[in-house]
């Protein structure tokens, strides 16, 4: 038998997607800024909207023994809660320089699943997300919100080590 070289097709590198549009997942922790000083220099190399997003999640009431009474109702509990978020949000906009272009976002509901909603409705090309210590509780209740971003979002994300 007579062997015939076969040819195969030359492999080519991928050519580097642009990124129009970065979504920063921001909670205001000491992560979340590192994540926010990367995510401005992918926004300014790449000349893409910045979205700095915020969740606010359900208020947590911590209950004991015996009858206890509430001052605050849960609706007054949210609105403090997105005050605070919104505090958040504008100094992390106001961090960023005046050549890029950046909006804010304020969601409700798990951050994880909030994230990854906004992500993909928004079309998205990157995702930005930085570390938060791991608490007992945080472990005890799935993790972290990166690590969720990675297996929920079909948008890539740079996750940031806070340094």
């Amino acid at each position: 038998m007579l062997a015939q070289a076969v040819r195969r097709p030359a492999l080519q590198a991928a050519e580097p997607r642009a990124i129009n549009r970065v979504l920063l997942a921001f909670d205001g922790s000491p992560g979340s800024w590192a994540a926010l000083r990367q995510a401005i220099a992918v926004a300014d190399g790449q000349h893409a909207l910045l979205t700095i997003a915020g969740v606010v999640g359900e208020p947590i009431v911590w209950l004991g023994y015996g009858p206890l009474i509430m001052p605050y109702t849960r609706e007054t509990l949210i609105r403090e809660l997105e005050r605070d978020m919104q505090r958040k949000l504008a100094a992390a906009r106001d961090e960023v320089p005046a050549t890029v272009s950046v909006t804010t976002q304020l969601l409700h509901g798990r951050p994880a699943r909030a994230l990854a909603g906004l992500a993909a409705s928004g079309n998205y090309d990157l995702v930005v997300a930085g570390p938060r210590k791991a608490g007992f509780l945080r472990r005890l209740f799935g993790g972290s919100v990166t690590h969720s971003l990675l297996t929920r979002s079909n948008t890539s994300v740079l996750a940031v080590k806070d340094s």
